[in-house]
């Protein structure tokens, strides 16, 4: 998990719009975010799951208003 941490995190700030907007978001100081960012501190659970609900909120917000009418990756997933 700690490999996917820093990505996921960079998506959140990208969809807070910033660092900062991200620390109030989550409640917590901006060194303990670039500690999590840079991978040398773990994020807690708590913070994690408030950071995937952001990230698939904004998710599904995007899939809400794609006008396609198919799903993007049609086709190239295989049944397991």
């Amino acid at each position: 998990m700690r490999s996917l941490q820093p990505k996921l995190l960079a998506r959140a700030v990208e969809i807070a719009g910033s660092e900062g907007m991200l620390c109030t978001v989550l409640g917590v100081e901006p060194h303990r975010l670039r500690l999590w960012l840079s991978g040398r501190a773990t994020i807690p659970a708590d913070e994690l799951h408030q950071v995937i609900d952001l990230i698939l909120d904004d998710d599904i917000a995007r899939a809400a208003q794609d006008r396609r009418g198919h799903p993007r990756m049609a086709g190239t997933l295989t049944e397991h």
